[in-house]
Protein backbone atom coordinates (compact mmCIF):
# COMPACT_ATOMS: atom_id res chain seq x y z
CA UNK A 1 0.00 0.00 0.00
CA UNK A 2 2.76 2.44 0.97
CA UNK A 3 4.68 1.70 -2.46
CA UNK A 4 1.35 2.32 -4.35
CA UNK A 5 1.05 5.53 -2.23
CA UNK A 6 4.29 6.74 -3.35
CA UNK A 7 3.98 5.95 -7.03
CA UNK A 8 0.59 8.04 -7.17
CA UNK A 9 2.44 10.54 -5.02
CA UNK A 10 4.98 10.84 -7.99
CA UNK A 11 2.56 10.68 -10.78
CA UNK A 12 0.41 13.27 -9.25
CA UNK A 13 3.93 15.51 -9.18
CA UNK A 14 5.12 15.07 -12.68
CA UNK A 15 1.35 15.97 -13.86
CA UNK A 16 1.32 19.03 -11.69
CA UNK A 17 4.63 19.95 -13.35
CA UNK A 18 3.39 19.28 -16.63
CA UNK A 19 -0.11 21.30 -16.15
CA UNK A 20 1.84 24.45 -14.70
CA UNK A 21 4.31 24.77 -17.47
CA UNK A 22 1.50 23.93 -20.09
CA UNK A 23 -0.57 26.78 -18.33
CA UNK A 24 2.50 29.28 -18.65
CA UNK A 25 2.82 28.14 -22.39
CA UNK A 26 -0.99 28.66 -23.23
CA UNK A 27 -0.92 32.48 -20.98
CA UNK A 28 2.36 33.50 -23.58
CA UNK A 29 1.05 32.40 -26.69
CA UNK A 30 -2.23 34.08 -25.46
CA UNK A 31 -0.98 37.45 -24.46
CA UNK A 32 0.94 36.95 -28.17
CA UNK A 33 -1.90 36.57 -30.02
CA UNK A 34 -3.54 39.38 -28.04
CA UNK A 35 -0.51 41.79 -29.03
CA UNK A 36 -0.84 41.37 -32.50
CA UNK A 37 -4.62 41.81 -32.90
CA UNK A 38 -4.49 44.86 -30.69
CA UNK A 39 -1.76 46.21 -33.17
CA UNK A 40 -4.04 45.27 -36.12
CA UNK A 41 -7.01 47.07 -34.19
CA UNK A 42 -4.27 50.06 -34.01
CA UNK A 43 -3.62 50.11 -37.78
CA UNK A 44 -7.34 49.92 -38.68
CA UNK A 45 -8.46 52.61 -36.23
CA UNK A 46 -5.16 54.97 -38.05
CA UNK A 47 -6.47 53.90 -41.86
CA UNK A 48 -10.30 54.44 -40.81
CA UNK A 49 -9.48 58.10 -38.87
CA UNK A 50 -6.33 58.99 -40.48
CA UNK A 51 -4.80 59.09 -37.08
CA UNK A 52 -3.32 56.86 -34.40
CA UNK A 53 -5.37 56.76 -31.60
CA UNK A 54 -4.69 58.49 -28.35
CA UNK A 55 -4.94 55.45 -25.57
CA UNK A 56 -6.26 51.51 -26.17
CA UNK A 57 -9.67 51.94 -24.93
CA UNK A 58 -10.30 54.02 -28.10
CA UNK A 59 -10.24 50.65 -29.57
CA UNK A 60 -13.12 49.60 -28.12
CA UNK A 61 -15.44 52.03 -27.72
CA UNK A 62 -18.54 52.46 -30.68
CA UNK A 63 -21.23 54.33 -31.40
CA UNK A 64 -24.42 53.99 -33.09
CA UNK A 65 -22.56 54.64 -36.61
CA UNK A 66 -19.41 52.87 -36.04
CA UNK A 67 -18.86 49.33 -34.03
CA UNK A 68 -15.95 48.83 -31.86
CA UNK A 69 -12.35 48.47 -34.11
CA UNK A 70 -11.53 45.40 -31.37
CA UNK A 71 -14.16 43.02 -29.92
CA UNK A 72 -14.37 42.39 -26.16
CA UNK A 73 -14.78 45.83 -24.27
CA UNK A 74 -12.39 46.45 -21.59
CA UNK A 75 -11.17 42.65 -21.14
CA UNK A 76 -9.68 42.66 -24.48
CA UNK A 77 -7.16 45.36 -23.26
CA UNK A 78 -6.00 42.75 -20.24
CA UNK A 79 -3.34 40.03 -20.21
CA UNK A 80 -3.36 36.43 -19.43
CA UNK A 81 -2.18 37.69 -16.22
CA UNK A 82 -4.73 40.29 -15.26
CA UNK A 83 -2.36 43.34 -16.16
CA UNK A 84 -3.09 45.94 -18.78
CA UNK A 85 -1.56 46.27 -21.79
CA UNK A 86 0.56 49.03 -22.22
CA UNK A 87 0.28 51.54 -25.74
CA UNK A 88 3.22 53.49 -26.19
CA UNK A 89 3.55 56.22 -29.30
CA UNK A 90 6.46 57.19 -30.92
CA UNK A 91 5.82 59.65 -33.34
CA UNK A 92 3.52 57.66 -36.27
CA UNK A 93 5.34 54.47 -34.64
CA UNK A 94 3.73 52.90 -31.82
CA UNK A 95 4.21 49.72 -29.45
CA UNK A 96 1.55 47.62 -27.39
CA UNK A 97 3.24 45.99 -24.42
CA UNK A 98 2.43 43.12 -22.10
CA UNK A 99 4.46 42.98 -18.81
CA UNK A 100 4.49 38.91 -19.27
CA UNK A 101 4.16 36.57 -16.63
CA UNK A 102 5.79 38.49 -13.64
CA UNK A 103 3.46 41.76 -14.23
CA UNK A 104 6.21 44.33 -14.42
CA UNK A 105 7.05 46.09 -17.60
CA UNK A 106 10.52 46.36 -18.85
CA UNK A 107 11.93 43.38 -18.44
CA UNK A 108 12.84 39.65 -20.82
CA UNK A 109 9.32 38.53 -20.52
CA UNK A 110 8.05 41.29 -21.79
CA UNK A 111 5.82 40.44 -24.67
CA UNK A 112 6.16 43.33 -27.38
CA UNK A 113 4.84 43.96 -30.98
CA UNK A 114 7.98 45.19 -32.18
CA UNK A 115 9.74 42.28 -31.39
CA UNK A 116 7.01 40.01 -32.84
CA UNK A 117 7.66 40.74 -36.45
CA UNK A 118 10.63 42.83 -38.02
CA UNK A 119 7.96 45.55 -39.18
CA UNK A 120 7.28 48.68 -36.90
CA UNK A 121 3.95 50.08 -37.41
Amino acid sequence: LLVVVAILGILGTIAVQNVTENLKTANITAAQASVKSISEAVTSYYIKYHKLPNQLTQLTEGSDDNPPILEGGEGALIDPWDNEYKYELHGKRFVVISAGPDGEFGGEDDIRSDKSSKKKN
